[in-house]
C-alpha cells in the first residue's frame, strides 16, 4: 500500500518537473511514510537517473549508481519521465522492497501500490523459470511477473492494485488497475503531458494543473456522492476505470483496454442451497486467509452487522487474538449503534476488541480532512475516518471489513423493489399511472417509469434526480445532462444480457456505488492515516462464484444475502441475524441541528455567493431542512461542495 505519481513531458520542452516531482512526494506522504525513491529518464539511451529524498531509507546495492543523491540537486527539466513512489511497508520490510524497483537488467521500473495475495505462488512458478529474488516482497514477484509475461501476468495476478512500469528500453509507461478499482489511479493527458498519481490532490500539488470545476462531473456527483468514473468533478482530470490497462508510448499517444469484466450471465440454476453456501463459505474463508498475510499488525471493522462480524470471526478463528475495532455512540446516535452485537460476537472467540467512542465535538475538528481526503462534495460523513484514525493509534497497519456483500448478494432495500417494479412494467396504461403519480410522489413515478434493471437502479441509487439538480445551478448548461442515460452510457451502452433484474442491480451496484464511492472512500480514509485497507468480499475469485449463484439463494422472500446469513449463522451471534439493517453511519441530521447547525448555516449562505448556483433554490431547502421538511443528506452536500471549493478551488 503506497502513493505512485509521475510526469511524462511528452512536448519534450523544458519544464519545472524535478520541483514539481518533490512536490508530489511531499503531498503523498501519508500514503507512504516509511520510504520515497525517485527515477528520472530521457529519451535518449542510458540508464535512468536515480535519486532519494528526505524520507528515504537505506537504498539496497543492485541498483545502478554509486552516490545517494537527494532529488532537490537534480536540475534535469528537459526528461521525459519523471516517476516517484511513497512506500508504506506492509510485506518484507526490509531495503529491498524500496521502489521505484528496477529488475537485474535495469530496463523495468515499477511503481507499485497495493498487494498481490498470491505471489508466493507467483514466484514460485518464475523460479522455475530461473529468475532469482533478490527480496521477498510481492513487488518484486509482480515485476518479474510483468517482464515475463506483459499483459497476460493481469490474468494471474490475485490481489488489489495500481501500478506503472516504464520500459528504459522502448520509453513506454505502462499503467494497471485492479478489476474491482480497490486501488485509484487519476491522470492527466494533453498534448504536452501524461500526469498521474494515487490522487487529486498530488495531481494538483505539482503545480503543473490548475484545478477547475468539471461541470459534468460536479452535476453527476450532486446525485451519487461522487462523480461515475472515469469522470471526476476537476476538469481533465480522469480516472483509468476498473479492471483496465493503459500503454502511452514514447510520443505520448495512449492506448487502454478491459482485462476483466465482472462475470454476468454466468448463473449456474441447477446449483441447490447447499452447494451455494459450501462453496461460498468455502471461497470466504480461502479469501479472508490470504488478506491476513502481512509483517505488520492485523486487525478488523466489525460494526456488528452480518458482514463485518463474519470477516471478523472468520479472521479469529485463523489468528487469535487479532484487534477488533468497533465504533460506537454516544446518546443521539443510538439509532446507528451496534456495539451490543459487536460485543456478542467478540465474546465468542480470542478477539482483542477495541471500542471508539464518535464524538460529535471531534468531528468538527476533522471537517476539512474529511473534504480534503474524499477529494468530491460527499453527501454524509464518513465513520470509517474517526475508525480510521483509532486503528492507527493502536497500532493497526492492516485492516479487513465487510464492504462489498451488500453488493453482490443484494444487501441494499431497492433490491426490494426488483419484483414491483417488474409486475407495474407489465400492466397497461402504465404511461397515465405514472402522469397521476409524478405531481405528489415524483421520486415513485420516475422509477416505475425507468425502462430496464440497470436504469431502475440509477434512479434509486441517485440523491437527487435531473429536475431537482438543474433547479441548484444557473447555469443553462446542466440542461443537457442526464444523469439516468450518462451512467448507462458509461456503464451499459450495449445492453449486458443479464441472467435476471437482480443481477443487472448488483452489476450497476458492482459499479457505479461500490467502485466509485465505497472502496475509494475507504481507501482515500485508510490512507491518510498510514493503514492498508483490505476487502475479503472483493477478492475476484469470490465475486466470480457469487455471479454463478442463482439470485433466488441471495434474495430470498424477506431474507437478503441468503447464502451469506445460511455461513454466517454457524459463527457469529443471533443477534446480529435478527438485527433490522442500520448501514455504518453517523447521525448527521442530528448533529447538524445541534454541534453543527452554526458551521451549516455559514457554509449553505456562502455556496449562495458563488455565481455557479442557484441562491434562492438553496435558501429554500435550507428553510425546509430547518423545520424538518428537507433532507439532512441534500443540505449537508451543499455544505460540502462549499468546503470543496473552498478548499481546492479558491
Amino acid at each position: 500500500m503506497c502513493g505512485i505519481a509521475g510526469i511524462l513531458n511528452i512536448a519534450n520542452k523544458p519544464g519545472p518537473y524535478s520541483k514539481a516531482l518533490q512536490s508530489m512526494s511531499a503531498a503523498m506522504q501519508k500514503r507512504g511514510p516509511d520510504d520515497e525513491g525517485f527515477v528520472i529518464s530521457g529519451l535518449q539511451e542510458g540508464p535512468v537517473e536515480i535519486f532519494a529524498g528526505d524520507n528515504s531509507g537505506e537504498i539496497f546495492e543492485y541498483l545502478p549508481f554509486s552516490t545517494k543523491r537527494h532529488i532537490s540537486s537534480s536540475r534535469y527539466n528537459s526528461e521525459y519521465a519523471y516517476l516517484v513512489h511513497r512506500r508504506l511497508s506492509i510485506i518484507d520490510l526490509s531495503p529491498t522492497g524500496h521502489q521505484p524497483m528496477c529488475d537485474q537488467s535495469c530496463r523495468y521500473w515499477i511503481l507499485f501500490n497495493g498487494v498481490i495475495y498470491n505471489y508466493k505462488e507467483l514466484a514460485g512458478e518464475l523460479e522455475k523459470k530461473g529468475i532469482k529474488f533478490l527480496g521477498s516482497s510481492d513487488t518484486e514477484v509482480l515485476l518479474y511477473a510483468y517482464r515475463e509475461w506483459g499483459v497476460d501476468a493481469l490474468q494471474k495476478i490475485n490481489g488489489m492494485f495500481s501500478f506503472v512500469i516504464w520500459d528504459n528500453k522502448t520509453k513506454d509507461l505502462f499503467c494497471a488497475r485492479d478489476r474491482v478499482g480497490i486501488k485509484p489511479f487519476y491522470y492527466i493527458h494533453t498534448e504536452e503531458i501524461f500526469l498521474f498519481a494515487s490522487d487529486i490532490k498530488t495531481i494538483i500539488a505539482s503545480g503543473l494543473y490548475s484545478a477547475q470545476v468539471d461541470l459534468e462531473g460536479l452535476y453527476h456527483a450532486m446525485s451519487f456522492g461522487v462523480s461515475p468514473r472515469p469522470l471526476t468533478a476537476f476538469k481533465g482530470v480522469k480516472a483509468l476505470e476498473q479492471g483496465h490497462w493503459m500503454r502511452v508510448d514514447s510520443s505520448g499517444r495512449a492506448e487502454k483496454k478491459s482485462y476483466w469484466q465482472l462475470p454476468v450471465g454466468t448463473q449456474d440454476p441447477a446449483m441447490t442451497e447447499h452447494e451455494a453456501v459450501a462453496l461460498f463459505e468455502e471461497q470466504l474463508t480461502i479469501s479472508v486467509n490470504k488478506m491476513l498475510i502481512a509483517d505488520v499488525t492485523v486487525g478488523t471493522f466489525m460494526s456488528g452487522g452480518i458482514d463485518s462480524t463474519t470477516i471478523s470471526a472468520i479472521s479469529a478463528l485463523h489468528q487469535p487474538g487479532i484487534k477488533v475495532l468497533t465504533l460506537a455512540f454516544e446518546k443521539g446516535g443510538s439509532k446507528f449503534d451496534e456495539l451490543e452485537q459487536a460485543r456478542s460476537v467478540a465474546e465468542m472467540y480470542a478477539m482483542d476488541h477495541l471500542i471508539c467512542i464518535a464524538k460529535p465535538e471531534k468531528i468538527i475538528n476533522y471537517l476539512e480532512q474529511m473534504i480534503l481526503c474524499f477529494e468530491e462534495p460527499f453527501y454524509t460523513l464518513a465513520p470509517s475516518f474517526l475508525l480510521s484514525e483509532f486503528a492507527a493509534e493502536n497500532g493497526v497497519k492492516v485492516v479487513l471489513n465487510g464492504l462489498g456483500a451488500d453488493e453482490l448478494l443484494g444487501g441494499y432495500r431497492r433490491y426490494q423493489w426488483i419484483n414491483r417494479w417488474q409486475k407495474f412494467r407489465q400492466i397497461p396504461f402504465q404511461t397515465i399511472v405514472i402522469n397521476l403519480l409524478k405531481t405528489r410522489w415524483p421520486y415513485l413515478a420516475e422509477s416505475l417509469k425507468a425502462e430496464t434493471p440497470d436504469r431502475l437502479h440509477t434512479v434509486l441509487l441517485a440523491c437527487q434526480n435531473d429536475n431537482e439538480k438543474q433547479k441548484l445551478f444557473n447555469s443553462s448548461d446542466v440542461s443537457k445532462y442526464d444523469s439516468i442515460e450518462g451512467v448507462r452510457q458509461l456503464y451499459n451502452r450495449e445492453g449486458k444480457k443479464f441472467s435476471d433484474a437482480f443481477e443487472a442491480m448488483s452489476f450497476m451496484d458492482m459499479t457505479n456505488y461500490l467502485s466509485n464511492h465505497h472502496v475509494y472512500r475507504q481507501d482515500q480514509y485508510t490512507m491518510h492515516f498510514s493503514i492498508e485497507g483490505r476487502f475479503p468480499f472483493l477478492d475476484h475469485e469470490l465475486i466470480e462464484l457469487a455471479y454463478k449463484i442463482p439470485s433466488c439463494l441471495k434474495l430470498s422472500g424477506n431474507h437478503n444475502k441468503f447464502v451469506l446469513r445460511k455461513v454466517a449463522e454457524k459463527i457469529i451471534h443471533p443477534s446480529c441475524l435478527t438485527m433490522p439493517k442500520k448501514g455504518f453511519s453517523l447521525p448527521l441530521k442530528e448533529w447538524m441541528n445541534g454541534v453543527l447547525s452554526g458551521f451549516v448555516k455559514e457554509k449553505v449562505s456562502a455556496l449562495c455567493q458563488r455565481d455557479i448556483f442557484n441562491a434562492d433554490e438553496i435558501l429554500s431547502r435550507y428553510a425546509k431542512f430547518k423545520v424538518g421538511r428537507y433532507s439532512a443528506k441534500q443540505i449537508w452536500h451543499l455544505v460540502s461542495v462549499e468546503l470543496w471549493y473552498e478548499l481546492f478551488l479558491d
